[in-house]
């Protein structure tokens, strides 16, 4: 047998054995497991409330359903985490409950005293909250984990004051509540593909300096949120705005030694607006100068190309190691 025949079949057999223990890497291995995950993922959407498709045509009065994202701190939008990491309401409240808040008469009409009622479209109590909705992979990869909500709105049917929940709150709830406050945590919620930010609450009389609120500073959380929709022509959902109605906050503050607990009234309202000079396909269009998208979008994309290329790099370190070994050893 000749050398250059030799030469030849160690050298196939070197590249067999470095592919086999390439594949066994520790790299290699957690990459395929990451994309089993990432397989078992996508197949499971299908147990998943369904994707919420932009662009219908409504009817009146038809269900328009708001979908939660995730909750953080402004400051650092990658750290994000699910909605209901915090003890937000998951189950909307009865009429007769609500007829027995005390807020429940501030809708009264003060022409014809007539009470708000819940119209000729009552509350179906059929959606509730927590539920994971199915999600492009894209929007997995960016962190999003988008959930039901309970809140029910009804298309052109504006809304005055509606109670969501009235929770009783432990010591626990309101010291995870005043944790994200101090953090200034922001929510992200979404009505078809159109986003909406808020604020979780608010301190008043913080020390900024030193990043802890005086003896005399007041945690505020903001349970009521009020809905701002407009509409095209033809009846799509074209912006939409949530915001807090500081004169419905409520102050957390007061706990005495983490013994005191707190009922906290959870609700919401709704506007409905006709905007025929806004289009469906320029419907983002009003996103460019928020605040909240620059900064944490830019951001969020940066982690993930660092990510993605600490993790090549890595792999490649480790394929490299291996074939210096085995051209050591054989």
């Amino acid at each position: 047998v000749s050398q250059d025949t030799v030469r030849h079949c160690s050298k196939q057999s070197l590249e067999k054995k470095s592919l086999m223990v390439a594949i066994g890497s520790p790299s290699i291995t957690s990459a395929l497991v990451a994309l089993s995950v990432l397989a078992i993922n996508i197949t499971v959407d299908g147990a998943r409330e369904k994707m919420i498709r932009a662009g219908k045509k409504h009817k009146e009065h038809d269900h328009v359903h708001v979908v939660v994202n995730k909750v953080g701190p402004f400051n650092n939008p990658t750290e994000m985490y699910r909605f209901y990491s915090l003890p937000f309401c998951q189950e909307h409240a009865t009429e007769d409950e609500e007829k027995s808040h005390p807020h429940y008469g501030d809708n009264t009409d003060d022409e014809t005293g007539e009470e708000p009622g819940w119209g000729e479209h009552p509350i179906t109590r059929e959606k509730k909250g927590g539920k994971l909705h199915s999600q492009r992979l894209g929007q997995s990869m960016v962190g999003d984990r988008r959930e039901s909500t309970p809140y029910e709105l009804t298309f052109g049917d504006d809304v005055e004051w509606r109670l969501l929940c009235s929770t009783r709150l432990s010591a626990d709830d309101l010291q995870v509540f005043r944790d994200a406050i101090h953090n200034t945590y922001f929510f992200e919620m979404f009505l078809e593909d159109l986003p909406m930010w808020g604020y979780i609450g608010e301190v008043v009389n913080e020390d900024i300096v030193m990043g802890q609120v005086r003896e005399d500073g007041t945690v505020y959380l903001f349970p009521h949120l009020h809905f701002d929709i407009g509409y095209d022509g033809d009846n799509r959902i074209v912006s939409v705005q949530v915001s807090t109605q500081a004169e419905r906050r409520v102050d957390i503050s007061l706990v005495e030694n983490g013994k005191k607990e707190l009922t906290v009234p959870f609700s919401y309202s709704v506007t409905w607006t006709k905007e025929p000079e806004l289009t469906w396909k320029r419907r983002h269009s009003r996103y460019v100068s928020n605040e909240f998208v620059p900064k944490g979008f830019e951001i969020h994309w940066l982690s993930i190309i660092n990510s993605f290329v600490l993790v090549m790099l890595l792999t490649a370190f480790f394929d490299n190691y291996l074939d210096e070994g085995f051209e050591t050893r054989f």
